[in-house]
């Protein structure tokens, strides 16, 4: 039985969202337990009675576990070290259930800054000073992916490294495939990018593992050889987002000139996983969009289920202590 410790507060949407999203998910798993983290003052409460989930089966309705929290973080919150303190909020107590082995995975469409620093803190890093990163798959098949996307923002070159190796060990372990790095440039040429950006190309190059095969540029994220692309969280955030909004932007516009938009509409829902995942920390942990519509929500969960059953987060940590062995 695989247990989601849900986090309910934080999304553009509200609360709802996330009891609609359980009640679904019980009925399509049968293997999956849900503990659903909400404030006490959500207006979601009165959902107990409502149809969602009041149709659910006894035996569906077993499997969720409704937890009121007294507290809850904002989108604005300042990172600091009172967020420490903070540990009736919903997120935190998802997190510490993660920690204490009440549950396989977290799901949030929460604060970001928020999620990273308490999963630090409460879970702890897998290897001291590899900084954990947020890494999201843009196609499955063949997998490629993307990290950083916006835990970190000021990378030092030791930090992408950290990035590559990340990365790498998360596409090996979960497609059985060889990594091929990318560093994401301005362009290929030696003389191209920041400092830092150089003496990333150094180090990895200097590497025998992971494999790393240059500068990467910007067509290079959805095709070419290169299936990990490694760049800070600034740039990897607006890249992504960017890349969402002109799909959907197309989407919009193919709707209105009434002519198909069936390939586009597969790409979005097929081709790449909702949320993404926080790698570097002792545990399973998945970061939905803010603005989690009840598809994408459960998307981001069907996906922090999947990693919870091959526990990618013991297998990414036993990966990098045999390249370190090795």
């Amino acid at each position: 039985m695989i247990r989601v410790a849900l986090d309910a507060m934080g999304g553009d949407l509200g609360p709802c969202i996330a009891f609609q999203c359980a009640s679904i998910l019980l009925s399509k798993y049968s293997d999956i337990e849900i503990q659903l983290y909400y404030h006490e003052s959500s207006p979601c409460k009165s959902h107990l009675s409502n149809q969602y989930l009041t149709q659910l089966p006894k035996h569906d309705l077993a499997r969720l576990t409704l937890i009121d929290c007294h507290d809850s973080f904002t989108v604005d919150e300042v990172l600091d070290r009172s967020l420490f303190r903070r540990k009736e909020a919903s997120l935190y107590q998802a997190i510490l259930s993660l920690k204490q082995g009440r549950s396989d995975v977290v799901v949030t469409c929460g604060n970001t800054g928020v999620m990273v620093a308490l999963a630090r803190y409460l879970l702890g890093l897998i290897r001291p000073k590899l900084y954990p990163a947020l890494m999201r798959e843009l196609s499955v098949k063949p997998l490629r992916c993307l990290v950083d996307l916006g835990a970190n923002v000021h990378c030092p070159a030791s930090m992408l490294v950290g990035f590559a190796q990340l990365g790498s060990a998360y596409v090996e372990e979960v497609s059985g495939v060889a990594a091929k790095v990318g560093l994401l440039n301005v362009g290929v040429e030696a003389s191209k990018g920041s400092n830092i950006v150089r003496q990333v190309d150094d180090l990895l190059s200097a590497k025998t593992w992971p494999n790393y095969l240059g500068y990467a540029e910007g067509h290079e994220l959805f095709s070419g050889d290169k299936n990990v692309i490694v760049c800070d969280g600034m740039v990897g955030n607006a890249v992504l987002k960017a890349s969402e909004g002109l799909l959907s932007f197309l989407i919009e516009k193919s709707t209105q000139m009434k002519s198909s938009n069936q390939v586009l509409e597969s790409l979005y829902q097929n081709e790449r996983r909702h949320g993404a995942c926080l790698v570097g920390v002792r545990g399973n942990l998945v970061k939905s969009h803010g603005d989690s519509d009840v598809p994408a929500m459960m998307g981001a969960v069907e996906y922090g289920i999947d990693i919870a059953r091959t526990q990618l987060s013991k297998k990414i940590e036993a990966r990098l202590t045999r390249e370190e062995i090795e």
